[in-house]
């Protein structure tokens, strides 16, 4: 998701985007779920969101799709596909996956399925994400935090766009009451009760507070042998993320896809 705070909505449009369209289509009809099917058609084509919840089924589970929302898309494949692939193809080299904007914790009931333990940390979305966990019978084994993660204990103002709520950012320039909790990952690590052995996949999609969070997780980068580490990436802002990842231990980098970037830990400095 980008750093922007320009939500993103798809159009019929934009015929560049016509075959990625296809596929989040093929993939609602290969799961029955015309519901979602519909959903995202309307949304292609009038940027109307559904009117009242629904349940649907994909791949990684059973999912409560909320109403206003775009819920609907992340329980497909084909969002956010390649790391989706990075992911089934790499299930055997993770013990632990850590999602920092977990969402509706749809990559969390989909591994947790799977018998990965997972740790899921939200702080807009968290009930709709704490539904989903409970709808798959899978709260003893997804661990959920209802925050945000930076470099330091604070309370601050988050802007929520109407219905895409993933599109959720700090705001710290806004003087509104502040309405999300910021926690440092180094503060979380008692209560998550990882090992000094597991094998953890850290996911970061925290709309720009990468760096923060990062600085904010300086003890679980240097206690951790094994961390592999995936986020978005931008070159035109000189691959900040990679360079606040070299400040607290040694990591190796390779790109997932266009957006998407992995960086594996080689050691502590």
């Amino acid at each position: 998701m980008s750093m922007s705070s320009v939500v993103y909505r798809p159009s019929w449009k934009n015929p560049n985007k016509y075959a990625i369209y296809l596929q989040y289509f093929s993939e609602y009809i290969r799961h029955r779920d015309y519901k979602s099917l519909g959903a995202s058609i309307r949304y292609v084509f009038t940027h109307r969101l559904p009117g009242e919840d629904f349940l649907a089924s994909s791949w990684m589970g059973k999912f409560h799709i909320r109403k206003n929302t775009n819920d609907f898309q992340f329980i497909n494949y084909a969002y956010e596909k390649e790391i989706k692939d990075y992911l089934k193809a790499n299930l055997g080299n993770f013990d632990v996956f850590i999602d920092a904007g977990a969402c509706i914790g749809e990559y969390d009931v989909w591994l947790a399925g799977l018998g990965k333990k997972c740790i899921a940390i939200e702080p807009v979305n968290y009930q709709g994400l704490r539904r989903n966990v409970e709808l798959n019978g899978l709260s003893d084994k997804v661990r959920v935090f209802n925050c945000g993660l930076g470099s330091k204990h604070e309370r601050v103002f988050f802007e929520i766009p109407t219905g895409v709520t993933s599109s959720s950012h700090i705001d710290r320039n806004n003087t509104r009451e502040p309405n999300v909790d910021i926690e440092r990952l180094d503060d979380l690590l008692p209560p998550m009760g990882l090992r000094p052995e597991d094998r953890i996949m850290l996911k970061m999609d925290v709309e720009g507070m990468e760096c923060e969070l990062i600085n904010g997780a300086r003890e679980f980068f240097h206690q951790f042998p094994s961390i592999t580490v995936i986020s978005e990436h931008f070159p035109e802002n000189g691959y900040m993320i990679d360079q606040q990842l070299k400040a607290v231990a040694s990591f190796r980098f390779q790109d997932i896809d266009k957006v998407n970037r992995l960086a594996v830990k080689t050691g502590n400095l």
